[in-house]
């Protein structure tokens, strides 16, 4: 899946599954995590995905499963271009 890391960046500021952007945060808040996604082989798993964010925060339910279903799928949609 080719997806730039911008546009993973994004994706996730949208999806903000631990609130950081909704508190003011900037728009690359989760830059981190995305380089965690972007270095996963293959096409994420929702565990995958939600396991980021759970080591990140120390938090096992820091992104729900429906939030890490919609970025699986923002991927995907985001992801065909190349």
């Amino acid at each position: 899946m080719a997806i730039s890391r911008d546009v993973l960046i994004e994706i996730l500021a949208q999806a903000d599954p631990v609130g950081l952007v909704a508190a003011g945060g900037p728009r690359d808040e989760y830059a981190s995590e995305a380089d965690e996604i972007l270095g996963l082989q293959g096409v994420p798993q929702l565990t995958e995905i939600t396991g980021v964010f759970a080591v990140s925060f120390s938090d096992p339910g820091a992104c729900p499963r429906e939030t890490a279903r919609w970025i699986v799928e923002e991927m995907q949609r985001h992801g065909h271009h190349d």
